[in-house]
Formats: C-alpha cells, sequence, structure tokens
C-alpha cells in the first residue's frame, strides 16, 4: 500500500490528539502532518490557574515540534487558503496537498466587534494578554474588577466562573478581598443555561456566597476609560477582564465550508464536512442539538473525543473497512472553585429531548482530578 497523507490544520487539543490517533491506528501506512502558525501549544485548561499565578506561561507550554519524535510531521506555517475539493492548503511557505483533512483551527476571538475592547480590556483567553493580567494581579490593591462576556457562542462555559472563583480566591489569601469588588457580567439568562435551571441556582448561590456580583442577560456595547456600557446600564471598573466576540478563521470564512453563523457544517456524528473525506473538530464546528437547535457548546474535550472518532473512522476506511465511530455529544468538566476544591460535571448534549448536564458539589478529590488531568495531558500528548 503506498503512503497516504492527511493534513490537521491546527495544533490545539483536537489536532493533536487527531495526529497521534491516526498515526498509531496507521502507522507507515499515513504520513500525518500538522500545520500550524504558531510553533507552541499552550494548555488553555490551566489559563485560570496561570491568571493568579499558580502555573507560569512555561509550565503549560509544549513545542509543536515535539510531534516530530512520534513520527508526526509539523509544519510551522500560516494558513492562507483551503480547498477542500482538492484537500490542498495553501501557506506562506507553499501549497501542501493530502488524501484526507483534518480541519481543528479552534476559533478566534474578534476584538473589533466591541468598541474599545483592545484600548481597555484584557482577553483573558489570549495567552500573551493572560500572562500580562497575571504580573498586574499582585499589584492590585483595592478597586472593582470586571469580567464579562462579549458574546455568545464563547468556547469553554464554565470558565469565566472558574476565573472569578480564582480571582475571589486570589484576594482573600492576600487579605484584600474586603477593599476588591468583583463582577461577572454575562449574556446568559442564567449561568451554564444548557444545565437548566437547578444548576444554575446552584452556581448563583457559590457566587452570592462569595460576595460576587453578577449581572446576567446583559449585552455589552462599548467600552470606554473606567467603564462598560450595557445595553441598561453602565458599570465602573478598574480593571477590565473581557471574553471577546468568537468567530472562525478568515481562510474558513471566505471558504464555502461555513454556514449562515460562520461555522463549519458538519455531520453530527461523523464530524464530515459537505466534501467526502473532509472533516472539522473542535471549536470551529457548527452542530445544532436536536430539537432546541442551538449550537453545542465549544470546549476542548469535546475536540478530543471528535479527533478520537475522525481519526479512528479514517483508518478504517485505509484499510477498506466501513467507518462505524460515532460522537455521541458527552464529556465531562472540571470547574475549579478555589480553596483546592472543584465541581465535575458530566454532559450529554445530543440526548433527547434536551442536553443533560451534571454538577457536582465542590470537593478537594475534584480538584485533584483536574491537577491529575492536567499533567497527564502535558506528559501523554505533548
Amino acid at each position: 500500500m503506498s503512503q497516504l497523507k492527511t493534513l490537521i490544520l491546527g495544533g490545539g487539543i483536537g489536532g493533536i490528539v487527531a495526529s497521534q490517533v491516526l498515526k498509531k491506528a496507521l502507522g507507515k501506512d499515513m504520513h500525518v502532518a500538522v500545520i500550524d502558525k504558531d510553533d507552541k501549544h499552550h494548555f488553555a485548561s490551566s489559563y485560570p490557574l496561570m491568571l493568579i499565578g499558580e502555573r507560569t506561561p512555561e509550565s503549560i507550554t509544549r513545542n509543536l515540534s515535539n510531534l516530530e519524535k512520534k513520527d508526526i510531521e509539523f509544519i510551522h506555517a500560516e494558513i492562507k487558503g483551503i480547498d477542500p475539493m482538492k484537500k490542498q492548503v495553501k501557506t506562506d511557505k507553499g501549497t501542501i496537498s493530502g488524501d484526507y483533512m483534518i480541519i481543528s483551527l479552534g476559533a478566534e476571538y474578534n476584538l473589533k466587534s466591541l468598541p474599545g475592547f483592545s484600548r481597555y480590556a484584557y482577553n483573558i483567553y489570549d495567552f500573551a494578554e493572560l500572562s500580562l493580567v497575571s504580573q498586574i494581579l499582585p499589584r492590585f490593591q483595592e478597586g472593582h474588577i470586571v469580567l464579562f462576556i462579549s458574546s455568545l457562542p464563547f468556547k469553554c462555559p464554565p470558565a469565566p466562573y472558574e476565573n472569578i472563583f480564582l480571582l475571589d480566591q486570589f484576594f482573600r489569601q492576600k487579605g484584600l478581598r474586603s477593599r476588591v469588588d468583583l463582577t461577572l457580567i454575562t449574556p446568559e439568562p442564567s449561568p451554564e443555561p444548557f444545565a437548566g435551571p437547578l444548576v444554575g441556582q446552584s452556581i448563583r448561590k457559590m457566587l452570592a456566597d462569595r460576595h460576587i456580583n453578577l449581572i446576567t442577560q446583559a449585552k455589552v456595547l462599548s467600552l470606554e476609560p473606567g467603564k462598560l456600557i450595557l445595553d441598561h446600564t453602565t458599570i465602573k471598573g478598574d480593571l477590565f477582564l473581557g471574553i471577546p466576540s468568537h468567530q472562525t478563521s478568515l481562510v474558513l470564512r471566505e471558504s464555502d465550508l461555513v454556514d449562515s453563523t460562520g461555522w463549519v457544517l458538519v455531520d453530527m456524528y461523523t464530524l464530515e464536512t459537505v466534501y467526502p473525506n473532509v472533516y472539522a473538530i473542535g471549536d470551529a464546528t457548527a452542530i445544532k442539538l436536536p430539537v432546541i437547535g442551538a449550537d453545542a457548546p465549544k470546549a476542548g474535550i469535546f475536540a478530543n473525543y471528535q479527533a478520537e472518532v475522525v481519526s479512528r473512522n479514517i483508518a478504517l476506511k485505509v484499510r477498506g473497512k466501513r467507518p462505524r465511530y460515532k460522537y455521541k455529544g458527552k464529556g465531562a468538566c472540571i470547574m475549579n472553585t478555589g480553596f483546592g476544591r472543584s465541581r465535575y460535571s458530566t454532559v450529554h448534549y445530543y440526548r433527547k429531548p434536551s442536553p443533560f448536564i451534571t454538577l457536582m458539589r465542590p470537593t478537594h478529590s475534584s480538584y485533584w482530578g483536574k491537577i491529575i488531568f492536567e499533567k497527564y495531558w502535558l506528559n501523554r500528548w505533548i
């Protein structure tokens, strides 16, 4: 059998998992190439810990060139165009062709959609800006910190709540909490709305118990010096931490792979696009949930599971067998709530008639489970 080639666009969680599962399944029968404009992978699940100084930037960063040790080619290049019909990618270092393509380009941030964001707020989903905030916080002695979500959808729905709980821990441990006000602003009707009212009420109570202000159903209009303008009020603050509007990369928006919302349309079970042997996984995808029609939540754990399904099905195709793996919309998440405790959550968002999400009470065991998973990921995959 002549060697086939799979192009994996993006070196995030989905791309890393897909490359290794596929290579392990097919060995020398498949040349696997990962293409990314960044030569480093940052483990985003640990960003909240980096925010408060419990992780350094270096400790959660790995070189994508490490993939070469597993006989996976890493191409450090910026993608300029995608031809899914030809399974071809144009980069700043030339054109690359393959037999299969897995798109794992994630979501990008559109700071321009919110006037004043780039001038007056820090994007805590951006590694470089988060590094700056982690240096600012130790010098923050008093005032109002406002964490806001610009719009829906945004990736990792528990992350804003995890960040605000860890900020509460940070200032309590410094003895400054009485001098620092914390506010979380979200366009959601309730925390974790997919999870249902009981979960939302539980998170609301935790926020209230920690004296963290919560403003829901908020439409953020703009940022000005010292204030965040909402559709119905103005919030004054001294430090603004934002989660900007999400969108797919320009190369995807310029292709015919995206739907009317700008996300890549895929089969909800196989993750295959409208083009045969071209797949999309992770945050870039548009998966409509059964019955309710809402977009499925975006998170690294889902990209991980989707990558496994796609890679195993490609391996079956190459071996002349019928693809049989299906993505089932299941996953799990651990929300760090501070002080060595976390809340374990299970997710089944394909369940009918509505998604099913559980959220356990905060425990030390869940916290250590999250720490162990971090070490496993950074040592096992990259």
